[in-house]
């Protein structure tokens, strides 16, 4: 994460912040700051030489010049030596893409229908790398969708695409976003190429059994997954899981993939691995359900403070070996509110990490870039403000 440490004591620091944007822990502090690309938190922590600003967890998904930028007025305005630094003085935000849509973005427009007026035949790559297979299948009249995370392939991807058919760029997780973002038998075919293989922790990997039941509902039936990688026990793997649920069966090697991966790989003598899986059955319908813009919920608490100085962490575990846990929490002395950094994990979503805020007896999101609310989230926050109502109790 981007840091810098001042010679400057962390009182000192705390003094010269804007309170309404401040708030205090046991150890540390957080302060958000708004940028363009959302709500950044930034962690104070004091050291022995001095105070170090870094910018927290729950917003990697942000803009890095913004980021570098945001930390450099920060340490122009609280004054002091710099003792170390990891920022870029010269760095500038990126010039927001376009077409780029957040989740929230994206259920606020209307979704795959909203976006691509009602699409007939839609394809869609999940980590699409610098855009250039997505830009040949713009070129086959069909809608085409997009999931990355990275600002920088995001930009290239539009870049290739200007001109092109009907297209959306979708910024979030791949595995979460077509669980929660596309109805039910919506895609016609899904490229997943060369997806990182998690060598040491492959528990990690995208292509899991969760994952595939999540395919079968929302490819059409017919509809293709197109799958390549250069591991062999990924491929492996992959060979094993499809065939294992009873609405696949294997359709052959495809033939249309060429992407930069597929050519170093080929290039340096690697054995390539393709296949495609063919939806053959449509599963038990479920009740689909997209996540929520907000979700507020009602925790009644008495004392906010003395809540910050009891806490210990506390996990509520989820469905299929998630689980949602309250890691930290922060006191605005101003307003008496509470700001919580939180870390939700479920099979599509792991080690993400939220900020919810408590303030006037309502529980709800921080948004900090574009995040919304899904089911199994709201499930967390409703448990979890049964959990501060008891605290109150005690």
């Amino acid at each position: 994460m981007p840091h810098i440490t001042l010679k400057k004591g962390f009182k000192e620091v705390l003094d010269r912040l804007q309170e309404e944007d401040l708030f205090l822990g046991r150890e540390e502090a957080l302060l958000l700051v708004r940028g363009d690309g959302g709500t950044y938190p930034v962690a104070i922590l004091p050291r022995r030489e001095g105070t170090l600003l870094r910018l927290d967890k729950g917003a990697h998904f942000l803009d890095l010049g913004e980021i570098h930028g945001i930390l450099n007025r920060l340490t122009q305005e609280v004054g002091g030596e710099v003792i170390q630094s990891t920022l870029n003085p010269e760095a500038r935000p990126s010039a927001p893409p376009p077409t780029f849509a957040t989740p929230r973005k994206w259920l606020e427009e209307g979704g795959l229908q909203g976006l691509l007026k009602n699409p007939k035949e839609v394809a869609v790559e999940i980590g699409f790398g610098n855009g250039e297979f997505l830009e040949r299948l713009a070129g086959q009249e069909k809608a085409v969708v997009g999931i990355e995370i990275s600002n920088w392939a995001i930009k290239r991807a539009l870049n290739r695409l200007k001109g092109k058919g009907p297209h959306a760029i979708l910024k979030a997780p791949g595995g979460w976003a077509i669980k929660w973002l596309f109805p039910s038998e919506s895609i016609d075919i899904l490229y997943i190429l060369f997806p990182f293989p998690w060598p040491k922790r492959p528990s990690r990997r995208l292509i899991q059994a969760p994952f595939i039941e999540t395919l079968a509902e929302k490819l059409k039936k017919g509809g293709k997954v197109v799958l390549a990688t250069d591991d062999r026990e990924y491929a492996q793997q992959m060979r094993e899981l499809f065939p294992e649920s009873p609405c696949f069966q294997e359709g052959g090697e495809p033939e249309e993939i060429n992407t930069k991966y597929l050519r170093k790989w080929t290039s340096l003598g690697l054995t390539i691995y393709r296949m495609t899986f063919i939806k053959k059955a449509t599963p038990p319908s479920t009740d689909h359900q997209f996540p929520h813009l907000q979700h507020p919920v009602e925790a009644k608490l008495k004392d906010p403070q003395g809540m910050v100085e009891g806490f210990r962490p506390w996990t509520l575990p989820l469905e299929g070996q998630g689980f949602f846990k309250v890691e930290r929490i922060y006191l605005n002395l101003g307003e008496g509110t509470l700001l919580f950094r939180t870390t939700f994990q479920d099979p599509d979503l792991s080690l993400h990490h939220q900020f919810l805020l408590w303030r006037g007896d309502i529980l709800d999101l921080l948004p900090t870039w574009g995040e919304t609310v899904p089911p199994p989230l709201a499930y967390a926050m409703e448990e979890m403000a049964r959990w501060l109502s008891k605290d109150r109790q005690r």
